[in-house]
């Protein structure tokens, strides 16, 4: 009988039956992985089953390809400690969302679960005054997620000049920097480099536009990269969880 106790973040609860929910968690050693929970012996912890949760989880199984039956501790309640705040919750949201479209169930990314830790450590604990900061860790977020998944962008060059200085632009094409030299007549075709990913701050710079500019990037690649290569006849798109965080920066 296959079982294993694992640490995970909680994607999505939803009720199944009268006595049940099925958990969708990013776990440490087991990927993304569903089980079922039993509500009515769980009363005392049910309602702090919430998306962006870490929990410990016991999960158990009579065949290894079932979806099993989980028992869930909640280690920290994440959406407790920022629920007065509409913009970090919205972005949690989309982080669990995007995790549960780009990730397939049972394969191990460990990567993304230490850095989605990272992000939810991010966002609890950051000083007031730098409150916002965060969202800048938001866009990393996302370009560590392309990469993980198999679409890396490297930001450390220009991609013609192979210069590490003065960098301006990012290719559709290729996913890296370029320089205004190594642009040249293509400028117009390219997206801006945010200064915070390592562009130049000139006297058009502005936070809430370079963070959106930031998530431009990666709305592109993950539309056109990464859901163009999911072929298995699945419909696919953007969570909107995600679409509703970017209109709330854009009114900001």
């Amino acid at each position: 009988m296959p079982e294993w106790n694992d640490s995970g973040i909680i994607l999505s609860a939803k009720k199944y039956g009268e006595k049940g929910l099925i958990i969708n968690l990013l776990t440490q050693e087991h990927g993304r992985h569903l089980g079922w929970v039993n509500i009515n012996r769980n009363k005392k912890n049910i309602s702090e089953i919430q998306v962006g949760n870490i929990v410990q989880a016991f999960w158990k199984a009579r065949l290894s390809g079932q979806m099993g039956h989980y028992k869930i501790e909640v280690i920290s309640s994440v959406s407790g400690k920022i629920f007065d705040d509409r913009l970090k919750l919205q972005a949690l949201s989309s982080v669990c969302s995007l995790i549960d479209v780009f990730l397939p169930e049972r394969e191990s990314y460990l990567k993304i679960y230490k850095a989605t830790i990272a992000f939810i450590n991010m966002i609890t604990l950051i000083d007031d005054d730098k409150k916002l900061l965060w969202l800048e860790g938001y866009v990393k977020w996302e370009i560590g997620v392309l990469s993980s998944i198999g679409y890396s962008l490297d930001l450390s060059k220009c991609a013609v000049t192979g210069e590490k200085n003065n960098l301006c632009f990012v290719s559709p094409k290729t996913g890296k920097a370029v320089t205004q030299k190594g642009a040249g007549n293509y400028a117009p075709k390219l997206f801006r480099l945010p200064y915070f990913l390592g562009g130049i701050k000139d006297k058009t710079s502005d936070f809430y536009r370079d963070i959106l500019l930031g998530l431009k990037i990666t709305t592109y690649f993950f539309k056109n990269k990464l859901l163009t290569s999911f072929n298995n006849n699945k419909l696919i798109k953007l969570p909107d969880s995600r679409s509703r965080l970017i209109e709330m920066i854009e009114n900001l």
